[in-house]
């Protein structure tokens, strides 16, 4: 049986809002995030166990930081 793909966050591309799209679209809380300043937050992280590969994240990313693998 072939691995199912996860979510995996680019920190380059990432802009560390704390406003990320793709952790607020994300039903099963496997994005998280802490926040530093008012407008900067450290990079997101993926809880690759809570995620189930939907796709969902990417799709939010305005910088396309988030990739399936």
């Amino acid at each position: 049986m072939a691995k199912k793909k996860k979510a995996v966050i680019n920190e380059k591309l990432c802009d560390h809002s704390p406003f990320c799209a793709a952790k607020r679209v994300c039903g099963l809380r496997a994005i998280t995030q802490k926040t530093k300043w008012l407008f900067k937050a450290d990079v997101p992280l993926i809880d690759r166990d809570k995620c189930v590969g939907c796709g969902k994240c990417v799709d939010y990313c305005p910088h396309r930081a988030i990739k399936m693998k």
